[in-house]
């Protein structure tokens, strides 16, 4: 294997496209503290990008059986051959400790703390629990509450501060029906792969209804962050405002179309709205 192909291998198993946007809201949460870049923030926020990528390479060592069953995973690094569990291992461990020791230098030991409870929680905990049962998406969604209030303690505030409590609520709410959209496009190879969904539980109508229930949630509390000293400038609270009335409309598709098409565009538009409130959060931080 060239090295191209092994760093791409390893982006893969590390969930790249996962750990991005986590290591971003990390860094949104440690601005949300102390607005300033530094190099102890680097250090935060590379550490959790590593930690994310050391969780994520353990997800796929606990699920490669899994993952074989399914279209959607099969090709995945480990069910593919393109490495092996060992391997896999080693790089885990690897990705975990360095982000750790990342964290350790850059930020407090109650970040450190948190993070690691956040492995747990999310390997252990949430990993098994998909197999048990159709809602584990509900305590599951801590995983992505986590990152923000990592960031924030992290640079020395308290992680039960009002302003970090509100914007790990926003990520925590969020995840829900980010993961149930996935749900909506994916639900069949999930059954394939013996995991516990809501279609077992639910019709697709009533899942669209649920799910919708569950956006509008996202925006509402979305739009309570200004109360809590999140964003303050009020040309950005605007933005959020005009933001929030754009998805709005896009949320309420769900009674109508069934689609993939129509499913897909949304978990898109969602992810784009979560984008876009950290990048306000951020510009709000370090201007004004």
């Amino acid at each position: 294997m060239n090295i191209s192909s092994k760093i791409s291998t390893l982006f893969e198993l590390g969930k790249i496209k996962i750990a991005v946007p986590i290591a971003i809201s990390c860094f949104t949460g440690y601005l949300l503290y102390a607005p300033e870049f530094s190099l102890n923030m680097a250090y935060v926020v590379l550490g959790i990008f590593l930690i994310v990528a050391g969780a994520s390479a353990l997800n796929h060592i606990q699920e490669h059986k899994k993952d074989a069953l399914m279209n959607r995973t099969k090709f995945r690094p480990i069910p593919s051959g393109k490495i092996s569990i060992s391997e896999a291992v080693k790089w885990s461990v690897f990705f975990l400790l360095s982000g750790c020791g990342l964290l350790a230098l850059g930020g407090t030991t109650e970040s450190l703390w948190l993070a690691i409870f956040s492995i747990f929680w999310y390997n252990l905990v949430y990993t098994p629990l998909k197999q048990i049962s159709a809602f584990a998406v509900v305590p599951g969604a801590l995983s992505g509450a986590f990152p923000p209030m990592i960031g924030y303690a992290a640079a020395g505030g308290n992680f039960l501060d009002w302003p970090i409590l509100a914007l790990s609520f926003f990520f925590f709410i969020g995840q829900i029906p980010h993961f149930w959209l996935l749900l909506l496009l994916y639900g069949e190879d999930y059954k394939k792969g013996g995991f516990k969904v809501l279609t077992d539980v639910f019709s697709v109508k009533q899942i669209h209804n649920i799910t919708l229930i569950w956006m509008l949630a996202t925006i509402m509390v979305a739009l309570l962050l200004p109360i809590f000293d999140v964003l303050s400038s009020k040309i950005l609270i605007w933005s959020l405002l005009a933001l929030s009335l754009w998805i709005i409309p896009n949320s309420f598709i769900l009674l109508k179309n069934y689609d993939r098409i129509t499913v897909r565009k949304l978990f898109l538009r969602l992810n784009l709205y979560f984008l876009i409130i950290m990048i306000l959060i951020s510009i709000d931080k370090l201007y004004f």
